[in-house]
């Protein structure tokens, strides 16, 4: 019966108590005063082998107090806290005609930010229904302190972190300080900002206009030849070529007079 295997699955989960992260995140949080319903993925590896007989986050059903038991912890950064709330009451969960709910993510939706989940009720009739939830997904970000004018380098005396709900940073964050060496602001950076790609530049290794090696790789064979770059690029990136042929490629630039074109 359905209801029977509802109910095995609740057991599993009823004596499961969130999971809580030590250290920065804990104590920013607190700082901010934040505060978290349900908590998943510790700094720490969790120990993989206890959980092998646990039904994977899309196929489990568990009660409103263990929804972060839905979230897939690979799916989450190192130490990210979260914590899911139905995203409007619903007056059958709690009452006569749903005693007992239990929710699954039965459609597969990414758990992050708004999203739905199916509820079950067991001990009634009613059929199954959905409902909105929101999953906050709180971590540590870089966040600008001061104000940064555009084309000042990025320096850390200027920054802070901040835990905040990265579901709602659609266009990214940065976390880590290392991912901004050698950055520089790419237009006005304001107080309170939190640091994405798209408002840093890296020092340019090619110059637009500059004439440039080309080594052009395909299947069984290398050319060598040159070309004049369309625009400038950081190593590493992607940038355009118009080789001694005049055909316009697009390749990596490997360093300053190195462009790799792979066919």
């Amino acid at each position: 019966m359905f209801t029977a295997q509802i109910l095995k699955t609740l057991g599993l989960f009823a004596s499961t108590t969130a999971i809580c992260i030590a250290g920065f995140v804990h104590v920013q949080a607190q700082a901010q005063g934040l505060t978290f319903k349900t908590v998943t993925r510790p700094a720490a590896s969790a120990n993989k082998t206890a959980n092998t007989s646990a039904a994977a986050p899309s196929q489990a059903w568990v009660s409103q107090e263990n929804l972060n038991k839905l979230v897939a912890l690979d799916t989450l950064p190192a130490g990210a806290q979260v914590q899911i709330d139905l995203s409007k009451a619903d007056p059958r969960i709690g009452s006569a005609s749903c005693p007992v709910a239990l929710f699954s993510n039965s459609r597969g939706h990414k758990m992050w930010g708004r999203t739905f989940l199916e509820v079950q009720c067991v001990g009634s009739t009613t059929a199954p229904f959905f409902v909105g939830v929101d999953v906050k997904v709180f971590s540590p970000v870089w966040v600008t302190r001061e104000m940064i004018a555009a084309g000042e380098p990025i320096s850390p005396e200027k920054l802070e972190q901040k835990i905040l709900d990265i579901a709602t940073l659609h266009t990214g964050w940065v976390s880590e300080l290392s991912h901004l060496t050698q950055k520089s602001a790419a237009r006005a950076i304001y107080p309170g900002t939190a640091l994405r790609a798209d408002l840093l530049k890296g020092k340019s290794l090619i110059k637009r206009g500059e004439q440039v090696k080309v080594l052009i790789t395909g299947p069984g064979f290398q050319i060598a030849g040159s070309g004049i770059t369309l625009e400038d690029a950081e190593q590493g990136n992607t940038v355009k070529v118009k080789t001694d042929k005049g055909k316009v490629l697009s390749g990596i630039a490997k360093d300053e007079l190195l462009v790799e074109i792979t066919l």
